[in-house]
């Protein structure tokens, strides 16, 4: 009798495993929407150390969006070190790429990146973005001069060419910026006359000073003796 061969059990043919690793439900916890539907972006997430909570698309608020443009330049140093280090083992990934984490590559160079790229220079409107929910100051009428429910890239445009929201108050500024250069003006006019008016008396003090000087070969005159009352005429 020959005896029955049992087939050992083999694996199920998979499909063809992709480059990158494969991203469970559990590692795109806490990512957005659009981050999720990539799950390259989720591993080049995780590897950056992006914050997920900035990667959802549902707070339009400045401050939300300051945030996402910083996480950004975060993440540009840590890719930029771990290349160099030879320690980036995900496929290829550039800058304008790692904009998709926290939005759409068109909206953040026409507004984010164009919003934020010079706002350093605007040292109180950065003390405003970074403010805490729970924090009072600076609040929003010391910075904007006018109270809104929401600001917007188009307000922040605004303020940085005009240093506020409120055309009142910017009225106000011009003109009590005209009145101290008017007070500057007559003040210097003051000024000018009052030096004007008051003499000079250092020419004549020089003067008095070299008439009590005798030269060393000036002459010395000699008095003239007066006749004797003696004498008798003849």
């Amino acid at each position: 009798m020959v005896p029955l061969l049992v087939a050992a059990a083999c694996p199920p043919i998979s499909a063809t495993p992709s480059a990158a690793p494969s991203v469970s439900d559990q590692d795109t916890q806490g990512y957005g929407q659009d981050v999720i539907k990539n799950p390259q972006l989720v591993l080049v997430a995780t590897a950056l150390e992006v914050d997920p909570t900035l990667t959802h698309r549902n707070d339009p608020s400045l401050r939300m969006w300051y945030k996402k443009y910083n996480a950004w330049n975060d993440a540009i140093g840590k890719l930029d070190a771990l290349k160099s280090a030879n320690q980036w083992t995900l496929p290829e990934i550039g800058r304008t790429e790692l904009i998709n984490l926290f939005a759409g590559r068109a909206y953040w160079h026409f507004h984010i990146r164009q919003g934020f790229v010079d706002i350093h220079n605007f040292k109180p409107m950065v003390k405003w973005l970074k403010r805490d929910v729970d924090d009072d100051e600076p609040s929003d009428l010391e910075v904007w001069h006018l109270r809104k429910t929401r600001y917007t890239f188009k307000d922040l445009e605004i303020w940085k060419k005009e240093g506020t929201l409120d055309k009142v108050y910017q009225k106000q500024q011009k003109e009590m910026g005209k009145g101290k250069g008017k007070a500057k003006a007559r003040t210097s006019q003051r000024i000018e006359k009052s030096r004007k008016i008051e003499p000079d008396d250092s020419a004549n003090e020089v003067e008095i000073s070299r008439n009590k000087k005798k030269p060393s070969g000036s002459r010395t005159t000699k008095p003239i003796p007066k006749a004797s009352s003696s004498k008798s005429l003849k």
